[in-house]
């Protein structure tokens, strides 16, 4: 089996600023460290955020949704000394995409009403959250017209590439085996249920994955993340 990893974009060093300036206020030490796992679901579709997350270590995948089709794309890679879903400010949605700690994971919960509340009686960091929001807007957009125009090929092995984050072994030398119904995985991946079964075949017999009802064993995790 082979093994490989996942991004830095022009709002990452505004999104450092930003946490850095409202950690500076806030006292970090009312804030305890949570340890969360690799595969582990931080957040997911639906449900209302009364907190942020603040990375301590690791990386939190987030994968939005687009569209009412299931189609999805994953825009954005929180790392050390970020503040995810900052979006989600003076909003009060639920989100609308699911979140997945990529690595181990350690983070402090930050209420967003303690982050609210700083904002209000602080314009200067109002204005560097409008700043970075803006740019971090620009970026998402410009990653989901990308992922809309790749091909099938290209959206099934990235799709099945985030899955399997959620379920990757402890060693290498242990099965490496994603248990997931292909409806389910042609709406995580974007493309319908009979391309992906075309697409899953192509890989197998390129010796990338080994098929079996309702799983999907990994032979080259490298294969799939492989540029094309």
């Amino acid at each position: 089996m082979t093994h490989s990893r996942p991004q830095a974009a022009r709002s990452l060093d505004l999104a450092l600023d930003l946490a850095a300036a409202l950690l500076a206020h806030m006292g970090l030490d009312r804030y305890p460290v949570v340890k969360m796992s690799k595969g582990r679901w931080v957040k997911r579709t639906g449900e209302r955020l009364d907190a942020l997350p603040y990375i301590v270590r690791g990386r939190l995948d987030a994968v939005l949704q687009l569209g009412e089709e299931g189609m999805q794309v994953i825009p954005v890679t929180f790392g050390p000394g970020e503040i995810a879903l900052l979006s989600a400010l003076f909003s009060g949605e639920p989100i609308h995409g699911e979140f997945l700690a990529s690595e181990d994971l350690q983070i402090r919960w930050l209420p967003i009403h303690d982050l609210e509340s700083l904002l209000q009686l602080e314009p200067g960091l109002l204005l560097l959250l409008v700043k970075f929001l803006s740019q971090r807007l620009r970026e998402v957009r410009a990653r989901e017209r990308g992922w809309l125009e790749r091909g099938v090929h290209e959206r099934v092995c990235a799709g099945l590439a985030r899955v399997a984050l959620e379920v990757m072994p402890g060693t290498s030398d242990q099965p490496w085996t994603v248990r997931i119904t292909h409806e389910r995985l042609a709406l995580r991946c974007g493309v319908s249920r009979p391309k992906l079964s075309l697409t899953l075949k192509q890989l197998e017999s390129a010796g990338a994955i080994r098929l079996s009802r309702g799983r999907v064993e990994l032979l080259d995790y490298a294969a799939l993340t492989a540029r094309r």
